[in-house]
């Protein structure tokens, strides 16, 4: 389940780097290091520091997250606190999958801080929902298995986000539409969103939809380089994948994220000078894993979007 839970934060994440804006002043901070509009740490002893449209807060559903890009070495801090309010919260693996910190470089797995042998705190100093901003500290350690069957290590000191821009409601493209039933009930979403994210070299098209009165949500990764065509879902981001995932409560108390375990999408028009796509999809969201049965069949999917 913990998996599950970090699926769901990466899917937070693209509505936080994607839809948020800061403001940034190098000379001004509320004492915790950080700049307002900047996240900073220290990663294994070597300065961290993301700031501008690299960094961004979302919080609705009680779900908060704040995530962060250095764009110049392709690391990505991310801190996810489901039922979040101004205070303390336990990052590590016994806190029951309700928070959890991850760094990644260069698009590797990433280290968790919920994964045996990881640890950690985030302090929220500030949750402010109307002026949209959040403030706060946090350090944790971070692990992942290798191949070998050996543990790698991380540790994330001294981090600090001051005045970080507050996303507290997902808005939508109202030129874009987006059509799916989730086990044969029409979906309605009411926000959809696409957009073009270039991470190490490589574009992707990611298409988000989202009802934010069920808080279901369903969100689809394309690479840009995809032509018209029927192609098969993937179960994770891989380079090259295409990947369906689905959240039947985005942000709540038992909000998990299930990938495409199976499916095709047809791709019927796609524009790359106008930034238009449209097609057609169907998959099964489920664990890609193993540990959990569930499952959702998502049908009848349609889209044509702007990005």
């Amino acid at each position: 389940m913990k998996k599950l839970r970090v699926l769901n934060a990466l899917t937070i994440a693209v509505f936080t780097l994607a839809f948020t804006a800061c403001s940034n002043d190098d000379d001004n901070s509320n004492g915790n290091g950080a700049a307002e509009g900047q996240l900073i740490a220290t990663v294994d002893g070597n300065d961290y520091s993301s700031s501008d449209t690299n960094v961004g807060a979302t919080f609705f559903n009680g779900l908060f997250n704040i995530t962060a890009l250095n764009p110049t070495t392709n690391e990505v801090i991310l801190v996810t606190v489901n039922g979040a309010a101004e205070g303390t919260f336990d990052l590590g693996p016994d806190n029951g999958g309700t928070a959890v910190g991850s760094y990644n470089i260069n698009g590797e797995n990433a280290f968790l801080s919920v994964a045996e042998g990881g640890s950690g705190t985030i302090t929220i100093t500030k949750l402010d929902t109307e002026n949209n901003l959040a403030s706060g500290t946090f350090e944790f350690v971070g692990t992942r298995e290798l191949t070998t069957g050996e543990t790698e290590t991380v540790t994330i000191s001294g981090g600090a986000f001051t005045d970080v821009f507050l996303t507290t409601q997902i808005g939508g493209n109202p030129n874009n539409s987006f059509e799916a039933e989730v086990d044969g009930v029409a979906m309605n979403p009411d926000a959809i969103n696409a957009v073009e994210i270039t991470f190490q070299g490589e574009t992707t098209i990611s298409i988000t939809a989202l009802n934010n009165t069920t808080n279901q949500n369903i969100g689809i990764s394309i690479p840009a380089d995809t032509e018209v065509g029927t192609y098969e879902f993937s179960s994770f981001p891989t380079s090259g994948a295409i990947v369906g995932q689905y959240n039947p409560d985005l942000g709540g108390s038992g909000s998990t994220a299930y990938s495409s375990i199976d499916g095709t999408i047809t791709i019927t028009a796609y524009d790359t000078a106008a930034g238009t796509m449209e097609g057609t999809f169907e998959f099964t969201a489920g664990d890609f894993t193993g540990q959990n049965p569930e499952t959702y069949e998502i049908t009848n999917g349609v889209f044509s979007v702007e990005f």
